[in-house]
């Protein structure tokens, strides 16, 4: 069952993204009581108005910053408010905030950031003075206007997204501990790619019974006889197609939906086919439900129909990325790529295939030329197959007088 409050039932016994906030919730309940009221009404009762007033200040308590919190100073953390940064008011969970739709100019959706359970006050004796204000953060649908989560350390970045996003602070760990090991292998090398794979929620979209699978180095069942790609493989295959901002980017195999998600972090314009009407409509359901807190996805266009003959009507595509393998270049394809395009797709049978990199190379007579390259540099990939309708797969005569 998905979780009927936010939508999301990532565990078999309990969502994690409202486990989260029900235990702040919890903790701020119990620190205001023990922390204000008990002591005032003791106070008064046993030694007068003074004493009461004395315990009323002292109950704001001197609270033991977490070791994230403790690590990073008000300034690496901006707010819309000026706050400072407190330990929360139960041990071990972290402060959270809201995201409030606002009105914003420009392109897309905009939120600002309203906190929540923070309070007043520094740890320590006393308070220090308020920090200067500062303008608010706003997270908007446009990539080129997003705010990004700090990279220089892993305290400074949990901290900065559990102020800013629902996730659960056990899945944005291991988020981060997968980063550092993608780049230490060299499968991620731009730091732009790095902030998108910081930022999409991979939990989300490898479904709830593989929660604590998300971050593993390997390909996981999502159902339908699809698979999710390892994050290595995502991150790499993205690196490829060198994306940017302005591209009009083709998917081929919409699948989990999460190489898409990554997709819409980096650039505006992103199309995915899924030819799986089960697995489309559920992958659809996901993105509808994620649309408020990543406004981004917006810029996802989804479709459910055969992607060999790709997307004519958004064509020319500056990128197209294929994730099912195939045993020749779907032509269709190759017509869609715009010149000097990038296509990345696995060319082999099921026992294994080569990622191959397909640069459209335009000549001096009009024609054009297909510079290809082994991404892997002789490695076999496997990818589920690229199936056609009622799960028959193509020849190269499907493209033949198809008009398409």
């Amino acid at each position: 069952m998905r979780c009927s409050k936010c939508g999301f039932d990532l565990l078999d016994s309990e969502c994690p993204v409202c486990h989260a906030r029900a235990k702040a919730d919890g903790g701020r309940i119990v620190g205001l009581f023990t922390g204000l009221f008990l002591p005032l009404v003791l106070g008064s009762f046993l030694v007068g108005l003074p004493l009461s007033a004395y315990v009323l200040g002292a109950g704001n308590g001197r609270r033991i910053p977490t070791p994230v919190e403790a690590e990073i100073s008000p300034e690496a953390t901006p707010q819309a408010k000026p706050v400072s940064v407190f330990a929360p008011a139960a041990p071990g969970t972290a402060p959270k905030a809201k995201l409030v739709r606002q009105s914003a100019s420009g392109k897309g959706f905009a939120f600002g950031l309203k906190p929540k359970g923070l309070k007043a006050g520094a740890p320590g004796s006393s308070p220090p003075a308020s920090p200067p204000a500062s303008p608010p953060v706003v997270l908007t649908a446009a990539v080129r206007s997003r705010v990004s989560p700090p990279t220089d350390s892993k305290p400074a970045y949990m901290t900065w997204m559990l102020a800013r996003s629902d996730e659960n602070p056990d899945a944005l760990s291991r988020k981060w501990d997968r980063g550092q090991v993608i780049q230490a292998r060299g499968d991620l090398r731009d730091p732009e790619l790095l902030k998108a794979f910081l930022f999409a929620p991979r939990e989300f979209f490898a479904r709830r019974y593989n929660y604590k699978k998300a971050y593993d180095d390997t390909a996981i069942p999502i159902g339908h006889g699809q698979t999710i790609s390892g994050p290595h493989m995502v991150m790499r295959m993205t690196q490829a197609i060198e994306p940017q901002r302005e591209d009009r980017i083709l998917e081929i195999g919409t699948g989990s939906g999460y190489q898409s998600s990554v997709l819409a972090e980096l650039c505006d314009h992103v199309y995915s086919i899924e030819i799986v009407s089960p697995l489309y409509l559920e992958t659809d359901g996901i993105y509808k439900k994620l649309a408020a807190r990543f406004p981004e996805y917006a810029a996802v266009k989804r479709r459910n129909s055969d992607g060999y003959y790709g997307w004519t009507e958004a064509a020319p595509f500056q990128k197209i990325i294929v994730t099912a393998g195939i045993d020749h270049v779907p032509p269709p394809l190759l017509r869609q790529l715009a010149p000097g395009g990038i296509m990345v797709i696995p060319i082999g049978p099921p026992s294994g295939q080569t990622l191959l990199k397909i640069v459209k190379r335009p000549l001096p007579d009009g024609g054009f030329a297909f510079d290809r390259s082994d991404i892997m540099k002789g490695r076999r990939v496997f990818f589920v197959p690229f199936t056609a309708e009622q799960g028959g797969v193509h020849s190269l005569g499907d493209a033949e007088g198809a008009g398409k």
